[in-house]
């Protein structure tokens, strides 16, 4: 606020007025300075109130932006339902996938535990042909 809006009280005006309702020119000075000293002692309050107030709103303000930004950073963050969808039928996709690679992944293990177990008895088969073999050569023959 400018100081004239606050200095509007004319101390002359008031001593010539004073005056003329038959006062001495002294006793009109004395109470025109007190109603200056007076006004002034309001005027200063005002603008230290008015200076405090405009602190307080700047900090207001400077508070009220940082929250709007924070609050611009987190809705930029923000998954919306879109992406939420799109994400959930990605995860399907993938969980299809790894189930038929899992899947593919038994059947060849089947596959191969399959083979050891032929190999496995055809080697019992054969270790056992073979020590028949040696036990009836190594018999005496009757």
């Amino acid at each position: 606020m400018s100081s004239a809006a606050f200095n509007s009280f004319d101390t002359l005006q008031f001593a010539k007025k004073f005056k003329a309702a038959k006062d001495s020119e002294e006793q009109a000075e004395v109470v025109a300075q007190a109603f200056r000293e007076g006004f002034d002692e309001r005027d200063k309050a005002l603008r230290e109130g008015f200076d405090e107030r405009d602190k307080a709103l700047a900090a207001v303000e400077a508070k009220v932006s940082e929250l709007a930004a924070d609050a611009k950073n987190n809705a930029e963050k923000m998954a919306t339902k879109e992406d939420v969808v799109r994400l959930e039928g990605r995860i399907t996709n993938l969980e299809q996938s790894m189930n038929a690679k899992m899947e593919g992944l038994e059947n060849r293990l089947i596959v191969k535990l399959g083979k050891m177990l032929t190999i496995g008895v055809g080697l019992i088969v054969t270790s056992i042909g073979i020590a028949a073999g040696i036990i009836i050569k190594l018999m005496p023959h009757v």
